[in-house]
């Protein structure tokens, strides 16, 4: 399994960089998204005109974004081809609604779980600690014989469930729901919807997408904000230029290589579909 994985990665990254025209146009997108999301919080609601950017801006922001996954989709699927840049932007400017679409189920669960996750953590939040409300002396008395707090094991489980969630099973998913999108059409995904949420959390899908985390999440975290401070202001700002590409490439070709992988793993296993137009 591990080196089928492995395998898998190895020519992903050769066939992203094989298709660099297509490549260099989801690079564009993904920075007229940066921009649109940097202006969206930048601007402050103070004129009629700032307002007004704003809720462009909050409307522009998901659509480049879903741009952008059909341009990965479409342009670094399964196909035995990769297709040239002008098809990609073609495909992903008329097709971009099914990704939203197809994305629709997954938005409202991962905001039911943010909201129970947060219901429930206020509820804890909002009940006493039984030790500290029955025996307060033996409660004070205790505290001032450890400097250790106690752990939070509830808290803790909470913050788990809530990054396994939104950090891998939905992402996981959408990918998987993205990839199909592409490759057989949006009716075809629906109707495979649970076949493919199935196939999503296979080992080898799994393996390859924490992977791909560690260099699109971990790695661009780490370089962004672990610093280490020097006594030269002009070479902090080089450093600074120096992190932020560095986290913009890592960012970027971690996440077209997991879908690339992905889409060459699942299009090892998969039967043929008749491609459909919907």
């Amino acid at each position: 399994m591990l080196t089928e994985t492995f395998s898998s990665i190895v020519a992903a990254v050769r066939k992203v960089f094989a298709n660099w025209r297509a490549l260099l146009l989801v690079a564009i997108v993904y920075v007229a998204l940066l921009v649109a999301l940097y202006f969206f919080v930048a601007v402050r609601e103070a004129s009629v005109a700032q307002v007004a950017l704003t809720f462009a801006l909050a409307l522009l922001a998901p659509i480049l974004f879903f741009m952008l996954q059909a341009m990965i989709a479409n342009g670094f699927s399964d196909a035995a081809e990769p297709l040239s840049a002008g098809l990609v932007a073609k495909r992903s400017l008329t097709g971009f609604w099914k990704f939203i679409v197809i994305t629709l189920p997954l938005i409202a669960l991962a905001i039911l779980v943010v909201y129970l996750l947060a219901k429930y953590q206020s509820h804890l939040a909002s009940v006493p600690d039984s030790a500290t409300q029955l025996h307060p002396m033996a409660a004070s008395s205790r505290s001032h014989e450890t400097t250790r707090a106690a752990i939070n094991w509830k808290g803790a489980a909470l913050s788990t469930i809530r990054y396994l969630a939104l950090g891998l099973v939905l992402p996981l998913a959408a990918i998987h729901l993205w990839l199909a999108t592409a490759r057989d059409g949006l009716v075809t995904a629906l109707k495979r919807i649970g076949q493919l949420l199935a196939r999503a959390f296979a080992p080898q899908s799994i393996l390859i997408y924490v992977v791909g985390f560690l260099i699109f999440a971990i790695a661009p975290y780490f370089l962004l904000f672990r610093t280490t401070p020097n006594k030269h202001a002009w070479l902090d700002l080089i450093l600074l230029g120096v992190r932020v590409a560095a986290v913009f490439s890592l960012t970027l070709l971690g996440w077209v290589i997991t879908v690339k992988a992905i889409a060459l793993l699942t299009a090892k296993s998969s039967e043929p579909v008749t491609n459909e137009a919907g």
